[in-house]
């Protein structure tokens, strides 16, 4: 537990190192700046909110300035479509039409997105006041907090002509501007309501008036609740759209520009638009109409998460926001202190990792899955609840904290494993340990598992259990130790693998882990098996001394192919080797009890060893669990024996069970000790009596 709450310290001060540089103001603008356009990307949604259809933006744009496209006669003929044509801007005659013929439709609300600071024509604007005079509850002028000087050093405020609001009641107005972000220059936030003072960056005069932006004097003409200053906007974006020519998506790209697409001004005045379009006016029935530029020139365009928009258009997204209270929430924001306890909070939350997960891999994944579960939650919680809370702050702390406090557990772990060298070299043999510390890559290639050709060696104790009960369990142990002992030192200097210990068998192989010669593998092998069967004689004759039991062996050899790798569950794991020719050489090993000898090897494993001459082939056998016949070879009393006995096994095998049962009748009357050749005369004895069907010269064990 000290050791886990060092790591857990340590995590925690790799996250608070985070927290602090949050401080720096440089660095905490790295990381508002990421989740401004995370929280861009996932704030706003097709469909969410849906635009409003009863805002209607009524456009100044390219073909209200040129007229291009219309008769000249029906300009000329209509004196707004005329004072459209000359210079702008427009003679006020015009707004004034405009307002009659969109109140007589039915329009709730006219806004004029143009700010109409001096007097003009004074029978123009005589008319325009007529008309704001008589529809003063439902119009709203435009004001401007406008820079006194070029530098733009301070602001003052520019009300719309003192003649238009002489009337009592006269028209409310709101002022224009907005306040892009000092970071990209990104208008997300609307300023509901202001006053000269804050404009000019000081702190609002008590008593002192606030004047309504156009989107807080629309809402507030309408009954809805106006935000005391700002909020931030939840804009309305188009569906992505189809290519119906390529079937290729049109992508993200400005899909606010399209939301509140503005309606030419001059259409209203087109009787044959004004009539089919617009259904004689019914359209604006109800709506509340903003007219306002809608083309370059007027260079009222603004920069925003959605793209490039007409200041109108951000006003109508404004407004659309209040109505349906679809405000977006930032509770960060661009404060400073909050990036730090987001900070905090991850390296607190990193050392509660690093208190309970210690394994990398599994630290590792913790790691990802927790920041991935933070993005995801913050992205869900900006789509469906419109708050975002920028995961940075604690997914950069926590990720510090979470890799300082693993560093430290490797390079503890790896002081550990350098002081446990030579005992880890008692529990697994001496290449694997070497492997590990000289050359892990060796052992890292074998270890993610592969196939390869094999000798493999399994061994097994004759006897053993009439031994445990002559003697106590300690003494048991004990003997059982010095035997284990003596055979790993063997398989050892012979160049083996130890694969694992099975009770008192012993599974070990050549070539698993390093590329070589398998001739030579096997030879080595066969070496070594020889050496564990004289080793276990001497062995016996102490025991002897002890009054002890006898031990007797049996070894069985294959080469064959294997998968090699480490194998073993979550808590252990150890390198071995798996397959059929595992399998093999532990069903050799008992087939040494059928015949009655020490050791036996398969015709594979013979055919790399060599030494054949010095040898004899036993039989061949189908042993149980596996279709195909292996050839079982061992020791041989002499040359001549090993010449006899081949001469009776062929006879056998031929089928000629009578001749084979004679031949060996000969051979067991010189050599009477050879209990191989007694079980093979046993068996064409059988035969002869009883010959089997569809004979192959294979003996069948249906027992393993």
């Amino acid at each position: 537990m000290a050791t886990r709450l060092r790591t857990a310290g340590l995590a925690l001060a790799g996250g608070a190192l985070v927290a602090c540089a949050m401080l720096i103001p440089a660095i905490t603008e790295i990381g508002l700046n990421l989740d401004r356009k995370l929280g861009d990307n996932f704030l706003y949604s097709p469909g969410n909110p849906e635009p409003r259809e009863e805002l209607v933006f009524l456009g100044i744009d390219e073909d209200s300035l040129t007229m291009q496209g219309l008769d000249p006669e029906m300009v000329a003929n209509d004196p707004n479509l005329s004072r459209m044509s000359e210079r702008f801007p427009w003679d006020r005659r015009i707004w004034a039409d405009t307002l009659e013929k969109l109140f007589s439709a039915g329009a709730k609300i006219v806004v004029i997105d143009l700010v109409f600071s001096e007097a003009s024509d004074p029978e123009a604007d005589a008319a325009l006041s007529e008309v704001l005079a008589k529809y003063a509850d439902k119009v709203i002028l435009a004001a401007s907090f406008a820079p006194m000087s070029a530098e733009g050093t301070g602001f003052m405020l520019l009300e719309p002509y003192h003649g238009f609001l002489e009337s009592d009641p006269s028209p409310d107005y709101g002022f224009v501007n907005f306040r892009p972000d000092k970071s990209d220059g990104l208008v997300r936030y609307a300023y509901f309501s202001s006053s000269l003072s804050e404009e000019n960056g000081d702190p609002a005069i008590p008593g002192e008036p606030r004047l309504d932006s156009i989107a807080g004097a629309v809402l507030r003409k309408l009954g809805k609740e106006v935000p005391h200053s700002r909020a931030q906007i939840r804009f309305a974006i188009e569906e992505d759209k189809v290519d119906d020519a390529t079937g290729n998506m049109s992508g993200r790209e400005f899909l606010g520009t399209r939301i509140y697409k503005p309606i030419s001004i001059r259409n209203i005045f087109i009787p044959d638009e004004w009539e089919n379009r617009y259904d004689s006016g019914r359209f604006f029935k109800d709506k509340v109409v903003l007219i306002g530029p809608a083309y370059p020139r007027f260079q009222d365009n603004h920069q925003t998460p959605v793209g490039q928009i007409y200041g109108p258009q951000l006003h109508l997204q404004a407004i659309g926001s209040g109505l349906g209270d679809t405000y977006a929430f930032r509770p960060i924001g661009e404060w400073q202190a909050g990036a730090v306890l987001m900070a905090l909070l991850g390296a607190i939350t990193a050392a509660s990792v690093a208190l309970f997960v210690r394994k990398p891999i599994t630290t590792l994944i913790t790691v990802l899955a927790t920041i991935a579960v933070v993005f995801a939650a913050a992205f869900a919680y900006a789509r469906f609840g419109s708050v975002w809370i920028g995961p940075t702050p604690f997914s950069a702390a926590f990720f510090v904290g979470a890799v300082t406090g693993q560093t430290w557990d490797l390079l503890r772990e790896r002081q550990e494993r350098s002081r446990l060298h030579n005992q880890f070299r008692r529990f697994v043999s001496r290449d694997v340990a070497d492997s590990l510390v000289n050359d892990p890559s060796i052992y890292q290639q074998a270890a993610k598992g592969r196939k390869r050709r094999v000798v493999v060696v399994f061994s097994d104790i004759r006897g053993f259990t009439s031994l445990s009960e002559q003697i106590s369990p300690e003494e048991l142990f004990s003997l059982l130790n010095e035997y284990l002992t003596a055979m790993v030192k063997i398989i050892f200097a012979h160049g083996g693998t130890l694969d694992k210990f099975i009770g008192d068998a012993i599974l070990a192989h050549w070539g698993a882990l390093d590329d070589g010669d398998e001739k030579k593998f096997a030879a080595s092998a066969l070496a070594a098996a020889q050496d564990m069967i004289k080793e276990l004689e001497r062995l016996n004759a102490g025991w002897k001394t002890r009054g002890l039991t006898d031990l007797g062996i049996g070894v069985g050899l294959h080469l064959g192919e294997v998968l090699a790798g480490e194998i073993g569950s979550e808590q252990r794991t150890e390198f071995g080797v798996i397959g059929d020719a595992v399998n093999l050489a532990s069903r050799l090993e008992g087939m040494t009890k059928a015949f009655s000898c020490q050791w036996m090897g398969s015709g594979q494993f013979m055919t790399a060893a060599g030494g054949q001459d010095a040898l004899r082939r036993i039989a061949r056998v189908r042993v149980k669990g596996r279709e195909e016949p292996v050839d079982l070879w061992t020791a041989t009393p002499s040359e001549a024996a090993r010449t006899a006995y081949a001469d009776a096994l062929a006879l056998f095998e031929k089928g000629d069970f009578q001749a084979s049962f004679d031949a060996l009748e000969a051979y067991l009357a010189e050599y009477p000790a050879d209990k191989i050749a007694s079980h093979l005369h046993r068996y064409a004895k059988q035969f002869k009596e009883d010959p089997p069907a569809n004979w192959e010269g294979v003996i069948r064990f249906t027992e393993k």
